[in-house]
Formats: C-alpha cells, structure tokens, sequence
C-alpha cells in the first residue's frame, strides 16, 4: 500500500496522505509506517506498509513489488542520486513493481515495463499525490503509464520514459520461448500459491511448470452450476494431477462482490464485472494469485484476432495485438489486481514477466496467429512451446473461451441485472 502527498504545508500533506490510505484501507494487511520530509519542492508524507518501505533521514522510498534475485530492491532504489541514475537502475532491474523515491531534492514515481503493479497520480494546486488505485486519489487521477517516471523538482513536474525494449532474436521462437517460461516460472512463482484455473492452455501450462518444480499449488476455478469451465478444470487437474477447489457461485454472492469490486475498479462493463468478480473469488486473503493473464494479448489468443487475419491479413492482426499489449495495463490489470487486492490477496502474471514481454513482442504475428491449410490456430507459437516443454497432449490444442462466458458468470450477471447481451471484447483467466 503506498499513499502520498506533497503540499504546501506538513500538516495538509498529513491529512491528504492520511486520507488516501484510509480509502485503501483493503490493502492495510500489515503494519504501517509514516514518514514526513521537508523537500526544497514541498513537504511530502508517505504511509507504506512495514516491508515495503525504508525511511532514512534525508531520504524515503516506498514500493509494491516482486523483483526475482533482488531482495533488497529498496536499498538499490535509493542509492540513485538522481532521476537518470533510477531510470538506469530500472532498465537493470527485472521484475514488476510501482513506487516512489524522494529526497529533498526530488520525488520520483516509478512503474515497471508493463504495468502489473498499479500506481496512480493526481495534480493538484499545491503539489502531486499518489496512490495505488485511482478511485482513492478523487476526480482527475491518472495511471503512470508504464515504463515511466513521474519527476517532481523544485523547477517543475514532467514525465519521461525509463524502459526501452531490449530487441530479441526470435529465431525458433518457440524453442526460445520454451526456455524463458521455464526460467520465468523457476524465478516469479513462490513456493506456494492458488492458480486461476480454467483448465485452458495457459492455466495447465502454469500449473505443468510449477509442479515439475515442487511447487505447492492449489488450483482454484469458479464459475456456475454445469459450465464449462467446471468440467474442463476438473478434467485437466486430474490429467495434471493437480489439487483443486472448485467454487460454484449463487446469485447473492455475485451480487455481493459485484458491488464491491464495482466500487473500485476503473469500468464497470457488465464484462469487467464478471472478470474481476472471477478474479475477487479466486483470490484469498494473504494468498499469491496466479493467473495467465497477458498470454493471449503477448500471443495472439483472442477470436478478434482471427477476425482480424481473415478480413484484413496479417498486418491488421498485428495491427489489433500490438495496441491490446499497449493498453493491457489500463483494460485488465488495473481491474484484476483491485479485485484481487480486495479478496486480501496479491495478483501475479507470470507471462508477462520482462523476458517473456520483450520475447513475443519479436515474435512474428505469423506465428501467433497461425493460418494452416483448413483452420487458423491462435497461440500456435505458445503451444508448440508447451509441447517442448512437455505439456500433456490433450492439453495442447484445448480450444480458446472467455473467462466470462465459459465460467458462466456473465450470463448469470446479465439475468441478474436484466442486461441485454451484447458483444463485448475477450477478457479470460488462462
């Protein structure tokens, strides 16, 4: 949890600071701890929670974040003495992660490469403040958008660009990618964890990965009464030999969290309702959530896509991938990491993790959008990786549904709320 503000005066940026924390209070799980510093730009009171923030004399920094191979990520932060020497760091620093570092000379809000972790900012008259959800900050707020810094000196404000992509030879794209999911699951995925579970491709591939692992996992699926999403989880746990729990949803309790995480998330689509209702469900209080969110914008599995291909070839499917990759901070993980931040658990997205990112952005759209003699097969690159890597057959070519609609639970939301049904773009759970 991260709340600041800079204002003009040290007890207005107390009461500010305060005042966002208290609307995050979900996110309150541990202890937490308040710092105020006297900047050349404004006086500056942040509130982090205990082990996501270090407080020094002269200067404080603050994150949420999962960084592999980096556990005193905050003591790195803070030995930049300015906002290039951070940029640097950050371009070094593999991971996920949204945070603020301020000295008296400086603040400087951060995102990383893809926007996992949320961060929000708001301009005002006597400063800047700053929360990870928007709706805690009021009207106005934006989303740093990812990759990128937001610079606060006693000159001025500006934003820039800290990440640039690292270019990728994609030569036998699947065999490499084969190996960076290993490698990414080896490194992202804790000891211990619940899985979003649909039975899909991208699920039964986390969970194949994590088991060969030793890794404890407890696969859980949610939908209604005789979906789809019920048998086909139930039938690749046991391929997979995998422990799951399996929560079948009545009308009152979707009613319940709809109006929870309703209250929070940026849209309230009848389709970003049922997701991150999905995603509330699933999660559980001081628990991991895995899920594969990002695979099908990084490879090509949403039926759009294959619109795409067969009215306007190839370049219109490319065309379609790389503006869903631009905006997935903004269309799925603001709204899934705040449902699951409301169940009192931590969201992760092992896909889109900076090696396999920077990897299917190389990746020809050919490859993921796959035209073959009688079909178009999507994700075919990430299948045939899953195939290296040994995935049961039967799990290899599982046909592409929706969270939303394979769960059941979007047609249950539209009963309840007597919506028509309408099209509405792919959002999934892996």
């Amino acid at each position: 949890m991260i709340s600041l503000a800079v204002a003009r005066s040290p007890e207005e940026a107390r009461s500010l600071a305060r005042g966002i924390a208290r609307r995050m209070r979900h996110r309150c799980g541990k202890p937490l701890r308040e710092a105020e510093l006297e900047a050349r730009f404004g006086h500056l009171c942040l509130i982090a929670r205990e082990g996501e923030c270090l407080l020094e004399s002269d200067r404080i920094a603050a994150s949420k974040h999962l960084v592999p191979g980096h556990r005193n990520f905050l003591e790195e932060i803070v030995e930049a003495a300015n906002p290039t020497e951070l940029g640097e760091k950050l371009q070094g620093l593999e991971g996920f992660y949204a945070g603020a570092y301020a000295s008296r000379d400086f603040l400087i809000l951060f995102r990383d490469h893809v926007g996992h972790m949320p961060l929000a900012y708001l301009m005002g008259r006597g400063g800047v403040s700053a929360g990870l959800e928007r709706k805690s900050l009021g009207s106005g707020a934006e989303q740093l958008h990812p990759g990128s810094m937001l610079v606060v000196e006693p000159g001025g404000i500006r934003i820039e660009k800290w990440y640039s992509l690292k270019p990728v030879d994609a030569g036998e794209a699947w065999k490499l990618l084969a190996e960076r999911l290993s490698r990414a699951a080896d490194a992202y995925l804790p000891g211990e964890f619940r899985l979003a579970f649909s039975g899909g491709l991208d699920s039964s591939l986390l969970a194949h990965l994590a088991l060969g692992l030793g890794r404890r996992v407890k696969a859980v699926t949610v939908g209604v009464e005789g979906c789809l999403d019920l048998r086909w989880a139930s039938e690749a746990a046991e391929i997979l030999g995998l422990d799951i729990e399996i929560r079948v949803i009545g009308d009152d309790e979707l009613l319940e969290a709809v109006e929870l995480v309703g209250e929070r998330i940026p849209r309230r689509s009848l389709m970003d309702l049922a997701i991150a209702a999905i995603h509330y469900f699933s999660a559980r209080s001081g628990a991991v959530l895995v899920s594969g969110q990002g695979s099908d914008e990084l490879f090509g599995g949403y039926w759009r896509y294959e619109e795409a291909l067969m009215r306007g070839g190839l370049e219109e499917a490319s065309r379609r991938i790389r503006r869903d990759i631009e905006k997935i901070h903004e269309r799925t993980l603001e709204r899934d990491e705040i449902a699951v931040a409301l169940a009192g658990g931590e969201l992760l997205a092992p896909y889109l993790a900076r090696p396999i990112y920077e990897l299917a952005i190389a990746i020809s759209p050919e490859l993921k959008v796959r035209r073959l003699a009688d079909r178009v097969v999507r994700k075919w690159v990430l299948r045939r990786a899953a195939e290296e890597l040994g995935l049961p057959e039967k799990l290899l070519e599982r046909p592409k549904k929706a969270a939303q609609y394979s769960s059941g639970i979007l047609k249950m939301l539209r009963k309840l709320l007597k919506e028509p049904a309408r099209a509405s773009p792919g959002g999934r759970m892996g």
